[in-house]
């Protein structure tokens, strides 16, 4: 899948779950710039799991800081196997 196919995923994550409106820029640091808290970067990253299909590993999580970690961090396990449903 390409950066920017993830990137649009997330963009409708942020938009349906924590209800964002306008760009979301991948230099954009979650904490800093977006302003969320922690129970907005739990929704966001438990919706992005749901989004592709993907389990980010707890120390991978305490990395992200911007969308572009994000988006790097999805690009990494898609590229990798990916979840089966109901197992």
């Amino acid at each position: 899948m390409e950066r920017d196919a993830i990137l649009d995923g997330i963009r409708e994550v942020a938009a349906q779950h924590l209800g964002w409106q306008g760009d979301l820029p991948l230099e954009a640091r979650l904490v800093e710039d977006l302003e969320l808290d922690s129970l907005r970067l739990l929704t966001l990253a438990v919706e992005v799991e749901n989004r592709f299909q993907v389990a980010l590993d707890p120390d991978t999580e305490a990395e992200i800081e911007s969308v572009l970690d994000l988006v790097r961090a999805v690009e990494g396990l898609l590229a990798g196997p990916r979840l089966e449903k109901g197992g």
